[in-house]
């Protein structure tokens, strides 16, 4: 009797590297009552606090020091929003960079950016409401002002600005991508949403993922940026320059956090693996397991490699290396997973041109006294007692087939698994006498 087929566990979801970087800003610029003595720039380092409150520490550079003390004024004035490390607000520094023309204060680096692209568009509202952290306003602002003004690329920038700050990753990046020259206030947040972005859609949209991440580490080649092109990389096949993108930063990022350097390693591992560096998988899984003890991070990315790397070979109908992938996974220490691979190494017995079907029971055994209530291991089971029936015609082979099938069916049922509950009955119903 042939076995019908088992829905193996997709491959692991990415993770998000958990060090993402977004600067303090300015929210509104304020004025300054000191005379200003003529043109020039000055740079004023200002510490921004993670409560938004800041102080302002020193001019870093001037061109005009008649403007020095206008610039201090200005830049105690304003206000700010904090840096932050994924959602953490922190303490950082914001070095602000105020232009004079004459006796006027010059728009900010931002403003002239909006400006020099705008083409006469009023980008006044939308600047406005991004700056006053009501982003979903400016989005509903830009894509309207695009209506009548399509590919503005002033427009575009504050668009993707906004959706990055609303945690619309993707859409940012997507938004980002049509503009042609990004000003380079906005590059670091252009290359956090590319990053972001590519690792949300490494799974679904593996050439987009890529064509974020490129853009992403040409904007800023910072560790961030180069992750989310080995995820990219790893999720595109490309497996050899996902180990070298990948390797370079964990050896960038070192010790100092634990969290991303777990995020990093469990990419890391599956690159080796997949190069079959077994070597450099285990050393890679030993220092996960040192940051994490109690972690099932190593253990899973293993099974789930050769989980499916056996999917693989029962499609190509190799059953005798599927058995071989099946094993390796169950044996590597994540019980969900071992499940999973004794469940489908039962089926690839069941496949073979000549079934062991004794065997195929052994492994289906192993699968359902780990988990009871899994549909496919009752049903792997159940095929299985079907297949020695068939040669043994005991009448208690055959109790322990349908008992086994009828169970599956409940289970499947009550999991909303329709299409394993039909394909369990019309076993049920070809049963042999």
């Amino acid at each position: 009797m042939g076995a019908l087929g088992i829905a193996l566990a997709a491959a692991p979801a990415l993770a998000q590297y958990a060090t993402q970087f977004t600067p303090a800003k300015v929210i509104k610029q304020g004025t300054s009552s000191h005379n200003i003595a003529g043109s020039g720039t000055v740079q004023v380092q200002v510490q921004v606090n993670a409560d938004g409150t800041h102080k302002v520490i020193k001019i870093l550079k001037s061109t005009n020091p008649g403007d020095n003390a206008a610039a201090l004024d200005i830049a105690q004035s304003s206000s700010y929003k904090p840096a932050h490390t994924g959602t953490k607000p922190e303490d950082s520094f914001y070095t602000f960079n105020l232009h004079f023309n004459g006796k006027a204060v010059v728009q900010s680096e931002e403003e002239q950016a909006i400006s020099s692209q705008s083409g006469g568009v009023d980008t006044a509202s939308i600047d406005a409401l991004v700056r006053a952290g009501k982003y979903k306003d400016a989005i509903a602002k830009a894509n309207t002002t695009l209506l009548s003004s399509p590919g503005n690329p002033a427009v575009l920038q504050l668009l993707g600005v906004a959706q990055y700050y609303d945690n619309d990753f993707v859409d940012a990046a997507t938004t980002f991508s049509r503009v042609d020259e990004i000003k380079k206030p906005f590059q670091p947040i252009a290359a956090q949403a590319f990053a972001t972005g590519a690792v949300r859609v490494s799974q679904t949209n593996p050439a987009q993922s890529l064509d974020f991440a490129q853009k992403a580490v040409a904007l800023a080649p910072d560790p961030t940026e180069r992750f989310s092109l080995g995820v990219a990389q790893l999720a595109n096949k490309q497996y050899a320059d996902a180990v070298t993108t990948l390797k370079a930063v964990h050896d960038q990022v070192g010790s100092t956090d634990p969290k991303a350097k777990l995020n990093i390693d469990q990419e890391l591992l599956q690159a080796y693996l997949a190069t079959n560096d077994q070597a450099d998988a285990d050393a890679i899984a030993a220092e996960m397991k040192t940051l994490d003890p109690s972690g099932t991070g190593p253990a899973r990315a293993i099974a789930q490699h050769y989980l499916q790397a056996g999917s693989d070979a029962m499609t190509a109908k190799d059953f005798a290396t599927a058995l071989k992938d099946f094993d390796q996974a169950a044996s590597a220490g994540s019980a969900p997973e071992a499940v999973t691979a004794n469940t489908a190494a039962a089926f690839a017995i069941m496949r073979m041109d000549k079934p062991d079907y004794a065997k195929a029971k052994d492994y289906a055994t192993k699968a359902v006294t780990a988990a009871p209530q899994d549909a496919q291991a009752n049903y792997a089971l159940g095929i299985a007692y079907a297949g020695i029936y068939s040669s043994s015609r005991k009448s208690d082979d055959k109790t322990q087939a349908l008992n086994y099938l009828k169970k599956s069916d409940e289970l499947a049922k009550a999991a909303g698994n329709e299409g394993l509950a039909l394909q369990i009955e019309s076993q049920i119903k070809n049963f042999p006498p």
